[in-house]
């Protein structure tokens, strides 16, 4: 079935095979999935790609240290917000790489020292700890919804990611913000127009086609329905009041979206939880992606969330039997 342990994509600029193939095993054993790339296809694959968690770079990628510094200060200037981890050779001093080597990266490691690779996506990857009972509440509750807005289509998702990418998927997004008493920020919902028009059931009593209008609609819908979801299960105390009954002031930070670049920004470089549902037409095999981010920019604790299986498994089953759907 569908794994819901959380990983990461990383691009992994080598120019020796067989070395990668080392580092790609080494990142596998930490929930890295690594991304072999060409110095000739690298623009290719940016375009690609657009969920990384960071970017494992060689010292002389591209046959130099010149090389990869040019191959590092194109990336930060094309996707600045995606971690570049240096990698070492054993004999290498960091001071004699090119300067602009050293300022692009983020972080190194030493390749006879596989734990301080490991020590580095600890820090600049996985720097949030999205426990396996959020992730499992988020997955079981948006595949209910799915499940209810698509009943002829079959529902399956990826393993959930670490996301640094700021990139925008597909043409139709929704965000709705979520605040409980351990994370403050936004639900993101996004997909590609065309695929969903196609997979779209027949709305009653029209003849015309579905169009974009109806793509709004149920990915309205949905963003609704799991957020209402995520309220019910999560709520604790989100009206900003304090015990002792006072209102506490919440910082606000503007979102930032730029359109020809297909970027948006939160205001945060806080990682995101990624999670891509796949609806599949069973009889066609058509197949289209919802990309779901939950954005916790404003405020995110990893001991402040507490739930139990016991507490997640009861709020399941009293939705189950009220039988009732909160409407936003």
């Amino acid at each position: 079935m569908n794994a819901n342990k959380t990983v990461s994509k990383l691009l992994l600029l080598e120019s020796d095979e067989a070395r990668a193939q080392a580092i790609a095993r080494l990142c596998e054993q930490h929930h890295c999935v690594c991304v072999p790339v060409r110095r000739d296809a690298l623009a290719a694959e940016l375009k690609t790609h657009y969920d990384l968690g960071g970017v494992l770079l060689g010292e002389d990628f591209g046959g130099s240290h010149e090389a990869a510094a040019a191959v590092a200060v194109a990336l930060q200037a094309e996707r600045p917000e995606l971690p570049i981890v240096l990698r070492l050779s054993a004999g290498t001093n960091s001071d004699d790489l090119p300067e602009t080597l050293r300022d692009a990266s983020r972080a190194s490691w030493c390749d006879a020292d596989d734990a301080s690779l490991l020590t580095a996506l600890d820090a600049q990857v996985f720097s949030h700890d999205y426990p396996d009972p959020l992730v499992d509440g988020i997955t079981d509750m948006t595949f209910g919804r799915l499940r209810g807005l698509f009943p002829d289509l079959d529902v399956n998702w990826d393993a959930p990611s670490v996301v640094r990418d700021r990139i925008i998927f597909g043409e139709v997004l929704t965000l709705i913000p979520i605040e409980t008493m351990w994370c403050r920020g936004w639900l993101l919902m996004q997909t590609e127009e065309a695929p969903l028009i196609e997979l779209l059931p027949a709305r009653p009593g029209r003849d015309e086609s579905s169009d974009f209008r109806d793509v709004n609609g149920v990915l309205g819908e949905l963003t609704n329905l799991v957020w209402g979801a995520f309220r019910n299960r999560y709520l604790g105390n989100a009206n900003g009041t304090s015990e002792a009954g006072t209102t506490r002031a919440q910082v606000q930070v503007p979102l930032l979206i730029n359109h020809r670049r297909h970027y948006l920004s939160f205001g945060s470089d806080n990682p995101q939880l990624c999670i891509k549902y796949r609806l599949t037409c069973p009889n066609t095999g058509r197949e289209v992606v919802i990309d779901q981010r939950f954005v916790f920019s404003l405020g995110w604790s990893r001991e402040g969330f507490d739930e139990t299986a016991a507490q997640a498994a009861a709020a399941a089953v009293e939705e189950q039997e009220s039988g009732e759907l909160e409407l936003f």
